[in-house]
């Protein structure tokens, strides 16, 4: 009780009778003077939101550049050493995140640190797996093919395989065509089809050595071969398959096929029958970049995603 006989009122925070309570702001502080850990507003700063964002992103776009570009096939040992710095860019982040942990109870907030350590790591991963791929899939193809050699009048009754080994584009004979009768599938999920191509319908070669091939475009029991351009007449070109993961499959056809129709293949090229070779090289590159820019578009939304699951579990 005061001089006037009134008890004195009581004060919350700063403003006096009515104030927001000190303790509803987690601004109370603990007998070190600093708010206790887990009590601080959860506010977040557009700088920490950027650098969430913006460093897992940028790491994955670099290793999944690095891994896609002309330069993984030209010097591999670059692109690796560039993927190693991306890895040790991770381990420092995580050396970071540890750090920050290990002080929580001193009132740091680990929480961020730990979100970009471990959201960069996926980048990085994700982004050598993709980039991987679409380097496989597209970008070694393209470039074996170019720098393969172009062969032109080609006549199939004439020539070897053994003669047309570095063969990447070849140009067969006026009125070459595909031997379907005696085409032939191998089905392993897949199904590997093939059928050889000869200089005129009526011809016997010694050996059939050039084969054209495709995916799930035959039965597999039936001689019924109808990949590529094969009803094409003006057809008489080949592009060199250049996968090694199907190439074992097609000879695991062509082996039937010496069986089944009792013909002999020696040393089997394989070939996408086609009329115009430069326009499948093309595609390649094409199909490269496309899938390129769209992993760049994905990997944007996904980071996103991220942050927004992260802000929510930070505020939560």
């Amino acid at each position: 009780m005061n001089g006037s006989g009134q008890y004195p009122m009581a004060t919350y925070g700063n403003g006096g009778y009515g104030a927001t309570p000190a303790y509803a702001d987690f601004q109370t502080a603990g007998p070190d003077g600093k708010p206790p850990f887990g009590l601080q507003r959860r506010i977040v700063s557009p700088g920490i939101l950027a650098v969430s964002f913006g460093l897992p992103w940028l790491l994955f776009a670099m290793v999944y550049t690095f891994e896609f570009l002309p330069l993984h096939y030209q010097t591999p040992q670059v692109v690796n050493l560039l993927v190693m710095a991306s890895v040790l860019v991770c381990v420092g982040l995580f050396a970071v995140a540890l750090n920050a942990w290990r002080k929580r109870f001193e009132g740091a907030d680990p929480f961020w640190y730990v979100f970009i350590a471990a959201t960069a790591t996926f980048a990085v991963a994700s982004g050598f797996v993709a980039g991987l791929k679409n380097f496989e899939d597209n970008m070694v193809p393209y470039m074996d093919v170019s720098n393969l050699n172009v062969y032109t009048g080609i006549d199939p009754s004439k020539y070897t395989g053994a003669q047309l080994m570095d063969a990447g584009v070849v140009s067969f004979t006026a009125g070459s065509t595909l031997g379907v009768p005696k085409s032939m599938g191998f089905k392993n999920l897949e199904t590997y089809c093939v059928a050889p191509i000869i200089s005129n319908a009526s011809a016997k070669p010694d050996t059939y050595d050039f084969w054209a091939v495709g995916l799930n475009c035959c039965s597999g029991h039936l001689a019924d071969f109808h990949c590529g351009e094969f009803s094409n007449p003006s057809a008489v070109s080949g592009v060199r398959l250049m996968r090694e993961d199907y190439r074992k499959y097609f000879r695991l056809a062509v082996q039937q096929a010496e069986a089944a129709y009792n013909i002999k293949a020696e040393h089997p090229v394989f070939f996408y029958w086609l009329q115009d070779p430069s326009s499948e090289i093309t595609a390649y590159q094409e199909d490269a970049y496309r899938i390129f820019l769209l992993g760049l578009g994905v990997s944007v939304g996904v980071q996103l995603v991220f942050v927004a699951i992260g802000l929510f579990l930070y505020k939560s």
